[in-house]
């Protein structure tokens, strides 16, 4: 009986260490901000404000970890209305560490950086 155990034992090992590497290089790839055509544009919380989405003539940007993420293709979700119009025109990153985090840096542009 113990021999049986031991081939499934091993390959239960494999396949964990398998997920945990593919895994880890998902998260690298996520820890990565799309590039962007001005990543030296310095964007204060109080500019940040403007882009909450309330003004239809502005683009809508979202902060997270250090950047200023222009979300404005997704405008249905972050316009006023929009499950996520709470996560427009501030920083959020404490938000999206939690959750969607990844999926902002996957889908949209990075704009420039969040004044300290």
């Amino acid at each position: 009986m113990k021999n049986k155990l031991k081939p499934i034992a091993l390959l239960s090992c494999l396949i964990l260490a398998l997920l945990f590497l593919f895994a880890g290089s998902n998260l690298a790839k996520e820890s990565r901000p799309l590039p962007s055509a001005d990543t030296n544009r310095i964007i204060t919380l109080e500019e940040l404000k403007k882009y909450n989405g309330d003004n239809q003539n502005l683009p809508i940007y979202i902060g997270m970890n250090g950047y200023v993420y222009d979300v404005t293709a997704g405008k249905k979700f972050y316009q006023p209305g929009g499950s996520y119009h709470d996560l427009a025109g501030r920083d959020s990153s404490t938000e999206l560490n939690m959750a969607g985090g990844g999926i902002i840096k996957s889908k949209y542009p990075v704009v420039g950086r969040l004044a300290q």
